[in-house]
């Protein structure tokens, strides 16, 4: 494992804990941060240097948590009544 994907792993604690503060939700706050870490190890030359590693990495998964905001948002609620009838 090179120098970078170990240091991008250890921030992943950092990373899940600020994607469950803005998400609320573990699973998806899990999928934000499993994206980044991924987008981060498959292009490593697109971190320039210019910031920090961590302040690079929360860039992206502030990307990464809009993009599961976006993904839920549209998936449909049916509301139903108590006897299993849709409400229209």
């Amino acid at each position: 494992m090179s120098d970078f994907a170990r240091e991008v792993q250890a921030l992943r604690p950092e990373l899940l804990r600020f994607a469950r503060y803005q998400l609320r939700n573990d699973d998806w706050a899990e999928d934000a941060v499993s994206e980044t870490v991924l987008a981060a190890l498959e292009k490593p030359q697109a971190f320039a240097g210019r910031s920090q590693l961590k302040t690079w990495l929360v860039a992206v998964l502030k990307n990464k948590v809009v993009d599961q905001l976006r993904r839920h948002a549209r998936e449909a609620t049916v509301l139903t009544t108590d006897d299993g009838e849709d409400l229209d």
